[in-house]
């Protein structure tokens, strides 16, 4: 969309956006469901009037070491896009929206390199971008150009920075690094051989972890390696030695994506140290299709490597999608895929309410919607620096069935009381 199309989209929703304003906030602050809206009787609609159709950017991981991910995270966005039109329809908004993708390839100098592309059509919001590192590449261009980028994965602490125009739909990893820690320390572990990706998310959550779990009472080391490498045998032995040296009662974390994880987990079969240990993980592999089909079967030998994950509150809408997911795509919708289509809601919604498709006003728009949204992942409110403010988390393991090996959900983590409970 040039600048003459966006001046020309303006006038356009100028008269209206007033009285869509009203209706909108007015049903947000008395907790009104956006389900309600879409089932108003094709009778009650809004006259038809003159729309104007504005871009929301999908930077997502088609390919690369979060591809599993990427891929639900564009369907979730498809069905968002589906569903935004029709309610955009029902209340009269003139607004309509198109999801224009890109894929990232799960590397961060392409991920920049799409967003500068996105930006180049007009483009002046974004969401996706399931790993920190992609984040940080697309922070700097996105600041200077004001475009909002709502990621739907990104976790790492040393991101959370107010006045961006970075949001976060997900909590940061001080809550997950807790989580983690309760995890392995009530699993009845007092060790902690850690490997974990070289990058500013893996040493971000090596330390969240590292930190709780010493207040815990436990003894952690690690070793980072680089996850661009094909070869990590090096590595996995120093984790051997690591976890031999901690002695009895000691666990292994692996903190990585997708393809790196599989080459950690390959190695340490082999090892005789490792192989005997119980593993743990995180949400870069927690659901991971790619892990449970490539090496499901070592994964069981290890333990099953309980997993946590941000885990929104269920609720009626989330069921329903859940259930609209499956039916549509035939496999279950990871938790950042349900971020993904509350981000495009907030997104969506923050034009809507402001009448305006510019960057500027969606940034100041959006803490506000997301204050008062409540979506299939619950309420999204925001903290002071745009990340989710809070959340409890899922423990996912991988199981061997009749139909192979998937994960299955056996705990939830509070932070509000900071305990596990099985399920």
């Amino acid at each position: 969309m040039t600048a003459k199309q966006r001046n020309n989209a303006k006038s356009i929703v100028q008269r209206d956006s007033i009285r869509l304003v009203a209706v909108f906030l007015v049903g947000l602050l008395v907790g009104v469901s956006l389900g309600y809206f879409l089932s108003i009787p094709s009778q009650q609609k809004v006259a038809p009037q003159k729309t104007v159709t504005v871009p929301i950017g999908a930077l997502v991981e088609l390919t690369g070491d979060l591809e599993s991910y990427g891929k639900r995270d564009q369907r979730a966005l498809e069905l968002a896009v589906e569903d935004i039109n029709a309610f955009a329809e029902q209340v009269g908004s003139p607004f309509r929206f198109r999801l224009v993708v890109e894929d990232t390839g799960t590397n961060p100098e392409q991920a920049r390199a799409k967003i500068q592309a996105l930006a180049a059509q007009g483009v002046q919001a974004v969401t996706g971008l399931e790993a920190s590192s992609e984040v940080s590449q697309v922070k700097q261009f996105a600041d200077a150009n004001k475009i909002v980028v709502v990621s739907v994965g990104s976790t790492a602490i040393s991101l959370s920075i107010a006045g961006d125009y970075i949001f976060r739909v997900v909590p940061n990893d001080a809550y997950q690094g807790r989580a983690l820690a309760r995890l392995v320390f009530d699993s009845g572990f007092r060790g902690a051989a850690v490997i974990y990706r070289n990058d500013a998310w893996g040493k971000g959550l090596f330390d969240a972890f590292s930190a709780r779990f010493r207040e815990l009472g436990g003894r952690v080391e690690g070793v980072a390696y680089d996850p661009n490498a094909q070869d990590v045998s090096g590595e996995v032995a120093r984790l051997a030695d690591i976890a031999s040296k901690l002695g009895p009662a000691t666990a292994v974390v692996l903190i990585s994506f997708e393809d790196d994880g599989i080459r950690v987990v390959q190695a340490a079969a082999q090892n005789p140290t490792l192989s005997k240990l119980k593993w743990f993980g995180t949400d870069g592999v927690a659901l991971s299709t790619k892990l449970s089909d490539q090496v499901g079967e070592q994964l069981v030998a290890l333990g099953g490597l309980p997993c946590t994950i941000f885990q929104p509150a269920s609720n009626p809408q989330q069921l329903q999608f859940i259930e609209k997911f499956k039916s549509r795509f035939k496999e279950y919708p990871h938790s950042y895929a349900m971020n993904a289509y509350d981000a495009a809601w907030l997104i969506a919604l923050s034009v809507m309410a402001t009448g305006q498709y510019s960057g500027e006003a969606i940034a100041r728009a959006l803490p506000t919607i997301a204050q008062h949204y409540y979506g299939v992942t619950g309420n999204t409110a925001l903290d002071q620096t745009g990340d989710r403010a809070a959340g409890d988390y899922a423990i996912w393991a991988v199981i061997k069935t009749p139909a192979g090996y998937n994960w299955t959900q056996i705990a939830v983590y509070s932070s509000q009381t900071d305990t596990i409970t099985r399920v």
